[in-house]
């Protein structure tokens, strides 16, 4: 009976740290990777700014090939929205709309992970037609206590996500 004493305080303790060190624990996280190609920018842009492209170089897609994707809207404008439904874990229900566009260099989009959180991200290509420069950003909140899990999950996570997404944009685009 005193191991179980014992077993109950430490779990408790672990729990209390957990919740306690998120009070004091940054929710704004922001990720970013840059990946220089050997590819004509006019190419890499077509598959970023058009949501009908996005199949071609999405390892979302990929993990899921069964989801189910609609666009509405004008495809590579603002206001352009692609959503998704998945029954896959790891892919889930969502959204992307396009917020702005700067040029044939740089889209803002927002997601939204179907109630489960909102992100602000942007793609930038610039170049010329022999190489270019894609750089993927993304900023999102975590309220708490979900700050707690990202901030012990570190980098790590997103910066695979972004290598493989800018490794399958560059193989799309050649």
């Amino acid at each position: 009976m005193k191991i179980l004493k014992i077993l109950g305080l430490i779990i408790l303790t672990v729990i209390v740290i957990f919740l306690v060190s998120g009070l004091f624990i940054k929710k704004d996280f922001e990720y970013e990777m840059s990946k220089e190609m050997a590819i004509s920018k006019d190419k890499v842009w077509e598959n970023v700014i058009y949501f009908k492209n996005h199949e071609k170089w999405s390892q979302w897609k990929k993990m899921d090939p069964n989801m189910k994707v609609e666009i509405t809207g004008t495809d590579g404008t603002p206001g352009a929205k692609m959503s998704w439904t998945s029954t896959h874990k790891d892919v889930g229900n969502g959204s992307q709309t396009i917020v702005s566009v700067s040029g044939s260099e740089r889209v803002d989009s927002k997601l939204d992970f179907d109630g489960r959180g909102e992100a602000n991200t942007y793609m930038s290509v610039v170049g010329d037609s022999t190489k270019c420069k894609v750089t993927w950003s993304l900023k999102m909140s975590a309220p708490y206590p979900f700050n707690t899990f990202m901030f012990m999950m570190g980098d790590k996570p997103m910066n695979d996500m972004f290598k493989t997404g800018l490794d399958m944009l560059e193989t799309a685009s050649k």
